[in-house]
């Protein structure tokens, strides 16, 4: 058969054209199998019990650790030191205990004379209410630079902030990674998307689909992607193993 490649490249064709015949069947035995599947639990009313209980079991687990999460204060946006009193340590206890009971954290360190950090606050709010499986809050730096910020100072020099707002990603006790200013995020207008999926692609939280971002267009906002790599790198920033005394 004549594939119109010509000559030289007709074995090429011929290959090409029986790899795509390969992938046809493929993916026609895989709709007949599926098909099949679901025809077998119309007729076997026990598969199909089966199939209700694995469903009601799993939305039982997902429930359940919702209801976790909102007790340990997910879903707000929250600062860290409001309760404190006389003990201005109060900050770096609530963080280490923070990340004894949260798996993922985003921290945003700020300052109030800032006016870029109200960016943050407004898409982080936005983003607490969105993914319950992280705990998202922030802490006032002011006064860091004079070391009077009591355990905000602290968490300052133990994470290594230098630049505000920089946002902390925390997973597993680990500070893994730092979004210093707004270069990672392709300038001060981004969106709150454009801030989930970068939070998201860095495994800090669940990446859904509707914050699925092209490589076509990070790169047209000038977004380096070897920036955003999932998960924490082993050994990361910091570990937490150590209390604040």
């Amino acid at each position: 058969m004549d594939l119109g490649f010509g000559g030289n490249n007709q074995q090429i064709g011929q290959a090409t054209a029986n790899a795509l015949v390969r992938v046809a069947e493929a993916e026609e035995k895989k709709a007949e199998y599926e098909l099949a599947q679901y025809d077998r639990l119309l007729d076997d009313e026990d598969a199909l019990e089966d199939l209700r209980q694995k469903r009601l079991r799993q939305l039982q687990k997902q429930y359940s650790l919702q209801q976790k999460w909102k007790d340990l204060g997910h879903g707000v946006y929250t600062e860290l030191g409001t309760g404190s009193t006389n003990d201005n340590r109060d900050i770096a206890k609530e963080f280490f205990q923070m990340s004894k009971e949260s798996d993922r954290i985003v921290i945003h360190f700020y300052r109030p004379s800032t006016r870029y950090c109200d960016h943050f606050h407004a898409h982080l709010s936005k983003l607490a209410e969105k993914h319950l499986e992280t705990k998202f809050v922030k802490i006032n730096v002011e006064g860091c630079d004079n070391n009077e910020g009591g355990g905000a100072s602290f968490l300052v020099e133990r994470l290594g902030v230098i630049v505000m707002p920089t946002l902390v990603l925390v997973k597993d006790r680990k500070a893994f990674h730092h979004i210093k200013g707004f270069d990672e995020l392709g300038g001060d207008e981004f969106s709150t998307n454009m801030l989930a999926h970068v939070l998201g692609t860095h495994g800090v939280t669940d990446l859904r689909d509707d914050e699925e971002i092209s490589e076509e267009f990070l790169k047209e906002r000038g977004i380096n992607t070897m920036k955003i790599r999932k998960g924490p790198k082993k050994g990361g920033y910091s570990e937490f193993d150590d209390e604040f005394e």
